[in-house]
């Protein structure tokens, strides 16, 4: 009987630490991996005091986790803060381009067409005169007629110049304003790249610190199957509200935790 009870024992013992069931917990910040025992395949109290306490050490470190998190969830802020500054200097600068600059232009140019417009005009009439009188016998053209067809071309020709110099003040105009808004359409690209990169970067913070509470509360759902099973397998009475997730410490974490995830809801 005795070899027979010792060759059921070997089995069952061999089945248990075969199918244990392990939890592993992942730190979504440091890429590290955390192992902690199956509660269930624990022997001994001690096994399940010391399972506690590593449940309580890898909180511990995803909660430092937590404050490194967030120092970078308050740089991206900081670079999103830039980026709507930077969107408001932007608008206003390109609302003084417009008034300032694009706007005057436009005038200019309308006032220089409707000038080219007249001057246009004024030639078109002139040569009509012209071909008229040339088309007149030498004896019916009239000497004051060709004089003030002659005075006619010298204002028209004074009104050429004046046009071409005008054009190219709009010219050189239009060049300045090519370069102004080339540099505006720059800095409103570096503006949407700012806060596309920090908007990015704070949706990737609200992942991992969602990924740490999911595995803080894995820690701590852990600890309390532990001291369940302490108290019911081993029958060791456990102090209510003692431990790390007890502890005003774990608390506070959890709080920042949350406070955070709060503040990253619309990412």
């Amino acid at each position: 009987m005795k070899k027979y009870f010792i060759l059921i024992v070997l089995p069952f013992l061999f089945y248990t630490s075969l199918y244990a069931q392990p939890v592993t917990v992942s730190d979504a910040v440091s890429n590290k991996v955390y192992t902690l025992p199956d509660p269930a395949a624990a022997q001994t109290a001690a096994e399940l005091q010391a399972a506690i306490t590593r449940a309580e050490t890898t909180a511990r470190a995803l909660c430092a986790d937590v404050e490194n998190e967030k120092a970078r969830v308050t740089a991206a802020e900081n670079d999103q803060s830039k980026a709507f500054a930077l969107k408001n200097e932007i608008i206003t600068g390109t609302n003084n381009f417009n008034k300032n600059d694009v706007i005057p232009y436009k005038q200019d140019m309308d006032n220089y067409n409707a000038a080219g417009a007249k001057y246009s005009d004024l030639l078109s009439r002139h040569n009509k005169a012209v071909l008229a009188n040339n088309a007149l016998a030498a004896k019916d053209r009239k000497a004051t007629t060709v004089a003030a067809l002659n005075k006619e071309k010298i204002e028209i020709d004074a009104q050429a110049a004046q046009l071409g110099k005008w054009k190219d003040k709009l010219d050189a105009a239009k060049a300045k304003l090519d370069v102004k808004k080339a540099a505006l359409q720059k800095q409103q690209q570096n503006g949407e790249a700012q806060d596309q990169s920090s908007t990015a970067k704070l949706k990737a913070c609200k992942v991992k610190l969602k990924g740490l509470m999911d595995q803080i509360s894995v820690c701590a759902a852990y600890a309390e199957k532990c001291r369940a099973l302490l108290a019911s397998k081993f029958k060791v009475d456990v102090a209510v509200n003692t431990g790390y997730f007890s502890s005003p410490e774990y608390k506070n974490a959890l709080s920042a935790l949350n406070a955070l995830l709060d503040k990253l809801k619309s990412y």
